[in-house]
C-alpha cells in the first residue's frame, strides 16, 4: 500500500465507463457453480469460546491508518471499543463460529478502482480495484485463519510441498526444490543404462484467479472456508482440462 500513498488517484467518472470496468473486471459467473449450503452444526461438534488472547491477537494485525469498509468506522476507533468492552465482541464472534454465520453486513464491499499510471483511461485493464470490507468482519475472519492453521500446521495438516499462503514458505522454497530435485536426476555419469534420468517440470498459470463471480457475487463474499473450496474446485477443473489436451 506504500506505493498508493501519495498524490489523489483520480477515479472514473463517467457510469457507463465504471460498468463496463466492473464487468471486466468481474466477469459473471453462471449460478451454477454456486456452493451447496454447509451442513448445519451437529451436538456434538462443540466449538470453543473466542478467547480473549485470540481477540486481541487478531486486532494487533489491523492498521490503524487502513482505509474502512461500507460502515465508514476508522479501524483506530474500533480498536478501542474492543479494548473497552471485550465481552461485547467476544460474544458476537462466539456465536458467529457455533451458529456457522458470517453476518451478511460484513460481506459487503467498498470498490475502489485506482487507476494504473500510464494506461488508457477507456481499458478496464489500466485499473487496479481495490474492495474495502468492514474490520469488525477482517478480524472474525482472522479468528477462523488462526484456529484452521492450527489444524492445517499440524504434522497430519497440509502437504510439505505446499508452499504459497504458508508463514515461513515462499515461491523461493518452491525453486530450490524444483533445482534440488532436477540436480539429483541428473546425477551421474550416463544417460543410457546409467544413473542419470530425465526430468520434466509441468507448470500451469491460472489467469485472474481469484475473480470468481459477478459484483453482486463480490458484494457478498463466502467466508474464507468457502473461499478456498471454490478456488480449490476451479483449479481443480482447470487442471483436470489441461491435462486431458496432453
Amino acid at each position: 500500500m506504500s506505493r498508493l500513498r501519495g498524490s489523489r488517484a483520480t477515479q472514473p467518472s463517467s457510469p457507463p465507463l465504471v460498468r463496463r470496468i466492473v464487468a471486466a473486471l468481474f466477469p459473471h459467473v453462471p449460478d451454477e457453480r454456486a456452493l451447496p449450503p454447509l451442513p448445519p452444526l451437529q451436538a456434538e461438534e462443540n466449538v470453543p469460546d473466542v478467547t480473549l488472547q485470540e481477540l486481541h491477537r487478531s486486532c494487533k494485525k489491523i492498521k490503524e491508518n487502513s482505509a474502512p469498509g461500507p460502515d465508514g468506522v476508522p479501524n483506530a476507533a474500533l480498536k478501542i471499543a474492543i479494548n473497552r468492552h471485550p465481552n461485547i465482541f467476544l460474544q458476537v464472534y462466539t456465536a458467529c463460529l457455533r451458529s456457522g454465520t458470517f453476518p451478511s453486513c460484513w460481506k459487503r464491499q467498498r470498490l475502489v478502482l485506482l487507476p494504473k499510471p500510464g494506461k488508457p483511461a477507456e481499458e478496464p485493464s489500466s485499473y487496479r480495484p481495490l474492495c474495502m470490507l468492514d474490520t469488525a468482519g477482517k478480524i472474525l475472519e482472522k479468528i477462523i485463519r488462526d484456529r484452521l492453521e492450527v489444524i492445517t500446521e499440524s504434522p497430519e495438516g497440509l502437504s510439505d510441498h505446499q508452499y504459497g499462503f504458508r508463514k515461513g514458505r515462499s515461491t523461493t522454497n518452491a525453486i530450490e526444490n524444483v533445482i534440488a530435485v532436477a540436480r539429483q536426476a541428473v546425477e551421474g555419469k550416463r544417460w543410457h543404462r546409467g544413473t542419470k534420468k530425465y526430468c520434466a517440470v509441468v507448470t500451469l498459470d491460472v489467469k485472474k484467479r481469484v475473480q470468481l463471480g459477478s459484483v453482486e457475487q463480490h458484494s457478498h463474499r463466502p467466508t474464507p472456508i468457502a473461499h478456498a473450496r471454490v478456488l480449490a474446485e476451479n483449479n481443480q477443473q482447470l487442471f483436470l482440462s489441461k491435462c486431458t489436451r496432453l
